[in-house]
């Protein structure tokens, strides 16, 4: 079959925040991701920013109306898994020690240092400018 979704492959995430200015600012000083386009969208603006092996799309409400925040979307974990959705941003680095040492010097928000979440698996897991969770993780050799 050729065409329609035999065609399809991932192409990126998208998130909405409070200001777009603090996202970009945030996630470029963060995770080195870099502005590639900026421009109004029916709703509001969007970004787009490159880093990491990935495209990050965000969002930025423009209309009347004021944004929401459900802050159960917000729980910290283990309640974090209790609403159904998308829920966090995943990265994977060769070395977490050193990432979590710059995560600490960066003044970025932690939830969990250097975590085993399974046999094998540990993790750093911090909060952007927003409050989304952001999963960093090292998988062990075994």
């Amino acid at each position: 079959m050729t065409g329609g979704l035999a065609t399809a492959s991932f192409y990126n995430v998208a998130i909405v925040v409070s200001s777009i200015d603090r996202a970009v600012e945030w996630y470029g000083r963060v995770f080195g991701f870099v502005e590639q386009a900026r421009g109004p969208i029916a709703e509001g603006t969007v970004a787009l920013m490159n880093g990491a092996g990935v495209t990050l799309e965000i969002l930025e409400w423009g209309l009347e109306e004021e944004p929401i925040r459900p802050e159960v979307l917000f729980a910290d974990p283990p309640y974090h898994l209790l609403p159904v959705g998308n829920k966090i941003l995943v990265f994977v680095v060769d070395d977490l020690s050193a990432a979590t040492a710059e995560f600490e010097e960066r003044g970025v928000t932690i939830v969990w240092r250097e975590k085993e979440l399974a046999p094998g698996w540990r993790s750093t897991a911090i909060r952007d400018m927003d409050g989304n969770l952001i999963n960093v993780f090292q998988r062990h050799a075994e």
